[in-house]
């Protein structure tokens, strides 16, 4: 028996509020469950164990937010996607709201920067806190292999900041290819004991032209 045709469309979505406190498998599993109530025709994956096909551009970390997050499913029929988007839009938890879909114009593999807004509670001015990143930044790396430590400026495409509201507004682009992704935490663990409280928001995933990845 052949397997159904699929089309692929991309849903862009938003993980805040609560949401920031659900684990990526949480989070996962909360999409799925949307996906089945939507009533969009959703190709399963074949074997002893069928699920929909869900893929993310690029998760963020638990205690982050996401103004623009992606993940692709595949269907069985080529729906208008304003469709997907309503039916979505209908069932998704009201911390992760779907922004629009969309027939993807490029791979998820395109991903090669994402933005981001950190806001630090610190004593540091706008401008110190930039100074602490001139040269090297030097950050102790855990894997499941092994700790090191390891020289992340290479991995920071942009730094601005300024003062907003007694915080300081840390803005990053930072690289998010599959083989060099860095998470911004980092940069807070970098300032150490100088950031009271941080609050991460990623704004956009990139291309490696700095284009939104649409």
């Amino acid at each position: 028996m052949n397997a159904p045709e699929k089309y692929t469309v991309r849903v862009f979505w938003q993980k805040r509020g609560n949401a920031r406190y659900i684990s990526h498998l949480d989070t996962q599993r909360a999409i799925t469950r949307a996906l089945i109530r939507s009533g969009l025709p959703l190709y399963y994956s074949q074997g002893f164990n069928p699920h929909p096909k869900l893929v993310f551009a690029l998760p963020v970390s638990i205690y982050q937010e996401a103004l623009y997050d992606v993940f692709d499913i595949d269907l069985c029929e080529r729906l208008p996607s304003d469709t997907v988007y309503e039916r979505l839009s209908a069932v998704m938890p009201s911390d992760m709201p779907v922004i629009k879909a969309a027939y993807p114009k490029k791979k998820l593999k395109e991903l090669r920067y994402a933005s981001y807004e950190i806001t630090l509670e610190t004593d540091l001015s706008a401008e110190e806190v930039l100074s602490r990143f001139a040269g090297e930044v030097t950050v102790e790396k855990k894997s499941k292999s092994k700790t090191e430590n390891v020289d992340i400026s290479p991995m920071i495409k942009s730094l601005s900041a300024k003062q907003r509201d007694g915080a300081v507004l840390l803005k990053a682009v930072l690289s998010a290819a599959s083989d060099a992704y860095l998470n911004p935490k980092y940069l807070v663990d970098f300032l150490g004991g100088e950031v009271r409280y941080s609050q991460t928001v990623r704004t956009a995933l990139l291309d490696g032209h700095l284009k939104l990845l649409d």
